[in-house]
């Protein structure tokens, strides 16, 4: 059998790419024929640790651009029928059995129902009112991902066929010399070195760990944490001027992006995961694998393998407080000399779901399932020229040709959400800033100007772009069919949902956000 596996991100070896990279390795050592496409960005180029990994697997690789899409409403629809163009001859000369990529890869996905292959996608987060919209069927046939949770809500929300396939690790591929496995107990120096993982952005929730560190060191607590994954943008930002303005800078360090954490595991007295929006984070199986003890949140699909008191610690919520009352648990386990069996749990529930052996079995059952039902099944998809002249149509009736580029990036989301504006009375903005702004440009130009019934903002007051911002949300709330959150912070999203879930409103039914980023899982 041959497989073409696409990566997503140019600049991003996150969770996803490195899950898809060993499932090729895995492929590759029973003897499949594989290749990794590598993404480019509009300049021909990725980060160069790509080609680092594949050459370390023995991997093919070849480079193309293309954009991948981490959530249902951020599709661009018409850039992934631009991309059908190259997609498909680059396929069609490999001439694969079966396509395998990660994330939303629609252009992929086009290409492979024109070329008639079966496309197997991982993608894992996804927010259950998602599925609220009546989507055109542009996806894979097929799906997994890594925890049961995630597998069986885009199962039920596509309705595909999907498996769990957990993220598969070896330590040994990396040859490093490891501590003692039976020694257990071997940190008995003064401080305890705690170790994070993970892009730093919101959803990972970085700055609770460290107020939790700054909560430690109030205790007289002896801790210093490492910060490993890219560490760039707004947030990013904030968390290293809360360590510098807090006198942390002893006690935190960002270590940027690191090809194999495996040293710091190493040398890690403890592991903590804190983030708000996951899967299956592979973090925790390089924990387990490694013998390090974990703390972690209890998003997602971690609770379907990692146990209060048995293999881990799980926290109560996602502050700093909660990590550092599950940290007080840790140190009691440690003191009394009871850590020792909570590494081995968590060892053996490592050699049980995620060797490259166990991994490679459900895989290879899963990819020859794929090939037999896809050739014994009717396929009536929608071809590349049906969508096109689905969009175009939509794209001319509302005689939107001439819009600006992030207008035209949300045609497929504009196309699907238009019945519902135009079917409503009034439609309110909350957010009377720039977002606010795209929002009230979105309904012009779909000719739905005379619905707008105005702006909430909690902030402001008056009126903003010609529309009163009223000071009575509750009345509005109630009064509005349709209400588009657009604001970009996370928090301020969540605590808008919950206030208009609150009043029974629904996503992708009665209110639509702007910003369609999971902040929830």
């Amino acid at each position: 059998m041959k497989i073409l596996y696409f990566l997503d991100f140019p600049f991003h070896i996150g969770g996803s790419n490195k899950v898809l990279l060993k499932q090729a390795f895995i492929m590759k050592q029973r003897g499949f024929e594989v290749k990794v496409i590598i993404p480019n960005d509009e300049n021909g180029q990725h980060d160069l640790e790509y080609d680092n990994i594949c050459s370390f697997y023995e991997l093919e690789t070849e480079a193309q651009c293309y954009h991948i899409y981490t959530c249902i409403e951020a599709i661009d629809i018409l850039a992934a029928l631009r991309e059908c163009e190259f997609v498909i001859p680059l396929i069609k000369a490999y001439k694969p059995n079966l396509i395998h990529s990660t994330q939303l890869n629609i252009g992929v996905e086009l290409a492979a129902r024109e070329l008639q292959i079966p496309h197997l996608m991982n993608i894992y987060q996804v927010d259950n009112q998602s599925f609220n919209l009546n989507w055109i069927a542009i996806y894979p046939e097929y799906h997994s991902a890594d925890s049961i949770v995630m597998s069986e809500r885009w199962q039920k929300g596509l309705k595909i066929p999907s498996r769990c396939i957990r993220v598969a690790y070896e330590p040994e591929e990396y040859k490093y010399t490891y501590y003692d496995r039976g020694n257990c107990n071997r940190r008995d120096r003064e401080w305890i070195n705690i170790v994070s993982i993970g892009v730093v952005y919101e959803p990972k929730n970085q700055m609770e760990i460290i107020k939790f560190i700054q909560m430690c060191r109030k205790n007289k607590q002896n801790v210093k944490l490492w910060i490993l994954g890219d560490c760039c943008g707004k947030y990013a930002e904030k968390c290293i001027k809360y360590v510098s303005d807090n006198d942390l800078t002893n006690y935190v360090y960002f270590a940027g992006f690191v090809p194999n954490v495996t040293e710091y595991l190493q040398n890690a007295d403890l592991f903590v995961l804190a983030s708000t929006v996951e899967s299956y984070p592979g973090v925790i199986v390089e924990s387990m694998a490694n013998k390090v003890p974990i703390i972690s949140t209890t998003v997602a699909g971690v609770p379907e393998l990692l146990k209060d008191e048995v293999n881990g610690f799980l926290t109560a919520g996602y502050e700093a407080v909660d990590i550092y009352n599950a940290f007080l648990r840790y140190l009691d386990y440690r003191k009394f000399g009871k850590i020792f069996q909570i590494v081995e749990n968590a060892y053996n529930t490592y050699t049980e779901n995620h060797t490259y052996k166990a991994i490679g079995d459900m895989l290879e059952d899963y990819y020859q399932w794929i090939v037999e039902d896809y050739r014994n099944r009717t396929h009536d998809l929608l071809t590349i020229k049906q969508v096109k002249v689905i969009f175009n149509k939509f794209v001319l009736e509302k005689k939107i040709e001439q819009a600006n580029q992030t207008v035209m990036r949300n045609i497929w989301f504009l196309y699907h959400i238009y019945p519902s504006l135009e079917n409503s009375k009034k439609i309110v903005i909350w957010g009377a800033g720039f977002g606010g702004s795209v929002a009230l440009n979105w309904l012009v130009l779909l000719g739905l100007k005379t619905k707008i019934f105005g702006f909430i903002d909690i902030k402001k007051k008056g009126n903003y772009l010609g529309y009163p911002i009223w000071a009575n949300r509750e009345a509005v709330m109630k009064e509005s069919d349709v209400i588009l959150i657009a604001v970009y912070d996370t928090k301020a999203i969540l605590e808008i949902v919950e206030c208009l879930e609150k009043h029974g409103k629904q996503k992708n039914m009665d209110y639509f956000l702007i910003c369609n980023n999971p902040v929830r899982i």
